[in-house]
């Protein structure tokens, strides 16, 4: 090969490395975050007040931070949590600004609910095992909304964004209610609750 060629063909292939890295996509901070540079092939798939999340592969997926504090934060809570839980996505690596992910490809919970628009009795079911995994994971905020909720491959939900699951004090699922109830399904739910738990639900009512 001519070695001008060979030159090329390095240089191409270095710019294709560069195009696929995503350590060079940039977020900045906003309500949600804003992506201000995404030279990658890799596609946003959801953003929020912390990070932005693309997709690397089927498998995997890359959430990249605003700041590095709010990385640290969520890094400390899925390093602890580890292996001991299934509610919870796998990690595969971690930066100072962003963490590679197990991808979820199955719909969120809000998106379930919204079209079937009713909830059975076993799905509260499970709904309540996230609260009680979450309570044993000794999270400080026993919370999660609709839309952090997402179903994996095998149909099992799994909770994501967890910068804040050591860092607010909450006990009480304020978020979780204040979603359902604006989808029409807090009542239902809460007739599940007191039905599978009635201790929970005289708890809740105070």
């Amino acid at each position: 090969m001519h070695k001008s060629t060979l030159l090329t063909s390095r240089a191409f292939k270095k710019e294709q490395k560069q195009v696929n890295d995503f350590t060079q996509i940039i977020v900045i901070p906003g309500k949600p975050v804003r992506v201000q540079q995404n030279p990658t092939t890799y596609p946003l798939i959801g953003k929020g007040l912390q990070g932005a999340v693309f997709k690397l592969s089927d498998d995997h997926c890359v959430k990249i931070y605003s700041k590095k504090t709010y990385c640290l934060r969520e890094k400390l809570v899925l390093q602890q949590v580890g292996d001991k839980s299934t509610i919870i996505p796998a990690v595969y690596e971690t930066g100072e600004n962003y963490i590679i992910m197990e991808y979820l490809n199955g719909p969120s919970l809000q998106e379930y609910l919204e079209k079937s628009e009713t909830i059975s009795e076993a799905l509260t079911s499970e709904i309540l095992y996230l609260i009680t995994e979450m309570k044993r994971l000794q999270f400080s905020r026993i919370d999660f909304s609709l839309r952090h909720t997402l179903f994996d491959q095998e149909g099992n939900l799994k909770i994501i964004d967890h910068v804040n699951s050591f860092r607010i004090q909450r006990s009480f699922p304020k978020r979780l209610f204040m979603d359902l109830k604006q989808i029409g399904l807090l009542s239902s739910f809460l007739e599940h609750v007191n039905s599978l738990e009635p201790e929970l639900y005289e708890q809740w009512k105070k």
